[in-house]
């Protein structure tokens, strides 16, 4: 099986020749995250570190990660992008629905979406940040990764209350680009909710930065 990472490094290199044997380039395809749901908990009387609403922010996306095109590796080091396939949404923001939506299931949390509007108001911040999020083509073998980082933040003031990392990477069961998502999706929910148990958002305690769990 050909990946579709090569595939496309392929398409890029001969994109003009093809535009002028066939006269358009490929139809544009848009994705977007379906993250798997999670049941909400009941609800528990709000703790000191949960008196304010906790916000999450889009998470921060970088380099190639910033671009809406779906973000493709081959092997360990080489990145590309497709050129007719990306995201519907930022993915910075579909990250921060997910979230969102496994923050709602925790115990006690109210969990609000970032408003400029109240920046100044004292609250905790969820702020996440993008450092893998890609299928991975090895061979013939197809693979979704996705790591990310995480931080509580209380404001005003950007004193980091707790920050963790986690991620994972999983085979793609069928080669295709919906597949590929769908994985994705599994993942990054997956990845988001130990980020959650890290910060301890599932016991009813926020962890301190000190005691993180280590990288």
């Amino acid at each position: 099986m050909t990946s579709y990472g090569l595939l496309a490094l392929l398409a890029g290199a001969s994109l003009g020749s093809a535009v002028a044997c066939v006269g358009s380039p490929p139809a544009l395809e848009r994705y977007r995250l379906t993250p798997s749901p999670q049941a909400a908990a009941p609800a528990t009387p709000a703790s000191s570190d949960r008196a304010s609403p906790l916000v999450v922010e889009p998470y921060a996306t970088s380099g190639i990660y910033a671009d809406p095109q779906i973000v493709y590796r081959l092997g360990e080091v080489t990145y590309g992008t497709y050129p007719n396939r990306e995201w519907a949404l930022p993915l910075g923001s579909m990250l921060a629905d997910a979230t969102i939506e496994s923050l709602r299931a925790a115990p006690g949390l109210d969990v609000q979406v970032s408003d400029n509007r109240i920046s100044q108001s004292p609250r905790l911040v969820w702020r996440g940040v993008v450092q893998q999020f890609e299928e991975v083509d090895r061979g013939d073998q197809v693979s979704a990764a996705v790591r990310l980082d995480a931080a509580l933040v209380r404001v005003p003031g950007d004193s980091v209350v707790w920050q963790g990392t986690a991620g994972l990477e999983r085979p793609v069961p069928d080669p295709t680009m919906s597949a590929v998502v769908t994985t994705l999706s599994q993942l990054s929910t997956q990845v988001i909710r130990e980020l959650v148990r890290q910060a301890g958002l599932t016991t009813g305690e926020v962890r301190t930065a000190n005691s993180a769990a280590p990288r």
